[in-house]
């Protein structure tokens, strides 16, 4: 079912997911398994169609958008979110090592930079600089809650896909962000910037910023949030969530003893960790997510209302 995106429905997956929106700049945001309506339009809008797709780490479905609170603007950009499957294979002979998926959430340091300095294939792009969960599969071709999850940093920059287009077999990515088209490098004989790649990069470097906020949910997350309009909606926390709620949910944890860190409203590592654990112990193995909604947040005997 396709859904239109606006600034609105922007604002409003960071309220039930409690994460920043500064009040000026570019944002990113990444959604998963989902797809522009018209992946060649890369114009600012102040609204967007977009369809829900499954992604399969073989052919990019997954949307990057560029968002502009201040001017309630937005372009979408066609790509990945995931690892393609060709990279998942090759880290499968080394225990997972090499290739990972990160989880959903809210990442507040994308930096201007290169991607593979002083490789051939080496381009101007944006370097992830804090380590983060992900998650790394040893037995499979996907990513499940099966999967162990890792607290460092892959850099899982944003780039270049390497990838004409939404019908192609291939992008390259073993867990950063890319957006289909191709990048000035040596490798290609500094051919200039081409595809949405092109307009991408164009419009992030032109901004007077170094860094960018990457808010990455599920295109159903965004969907679902779409068509429920003002109708009030259960929030979710997960990583790179700020807000009083996530205090409560520290203290309940750390009651249950599976918190030792400080009680504040950062949402990181050790809350990470300690819903993981939480959610395991508490639902069984293959059920630890590490998002707190409202199964969550009732095993914690933590109010969930609605917002």
């Amino acid at each position: 079912m396709a859904f239109t995106l606006t600034d609105t429905v922007l604002r409003r997956m960071c309220e039930i997911n409690s994460f920043p929106v500064p009040a000026d700049g570019m944002i990113f945001v990444g959604l998963r398994g989902c797809l522009p309506a018209n992946p060649d339009d890369q114009d600012f809008r102040t609204e967007h169609a977009l369809e829900v797709t499954a992604y399969d780490h073989i052919h990019p479905r997954c949307t990057i958008c560029q968002w502009r609170p201040l001017t309630a603007d937005i372009a979408l950009f066609p790509g990945s979110t995931v690892p393609h499957q060709k990279f998942v294979k090759l880290s499968l002979e080394k225990g997972g090592k090499g290739t990972n998926q990160m989880m959903t959430g809210y990442y507040d340091d994308y930096r201007k930079g290169i991607h593979k300095p002083g490789f051939p294939k080496g381009h101007a792009a944006f370097r992830q600089t804090e380590g983060h969960p992900i998650r790394r599969t040893a037995d499979d071709f996907d990513y499940d809650n099966d999967d162990a999850v890792e607290f460092t940093n892959p850099y899982d920059n944003m780039h270049a896909g390497w990838s004409m287009g939404v019908d192609q077999n291939y992008f390259s990515s073993a867990g950063c962000q890319v957006v289909l088209g191709y990048p000035q490098c040596d490798y290609r004989g500094d051919k200039p910037d081409s595809g949405a790649w092109k307009t991408f990069k164009a419009s992030a470097y032109a901004a007077p910023q170094e860094n960018f906020p990457y808010v990455l949910l599920s295109g159903i997350d965004a969907q679902k949030i779409a068509l429920a309009g003002s109708q009030k909606i259960l929030p979710r926390l997960r990583y790179g969530s700020q807000a009083s709620l996530v205090s409560q949910v520290q203290t309940a944890l750390k009651a249950f003893g599976y918190y030792e860190g400080e009680i504040d409203i950062d949402y990181g590592h050790r809350t990470t960790r300690a819903v993981l654990e939480f959610q395991t112990a508490t639902f069984g193995s293959g059920s630890d997510d590490g998002i707190v909604g409202p199964l969550t947040a009732e095993a914690l005997n933590v109010p969930w209302l609605p917002v």
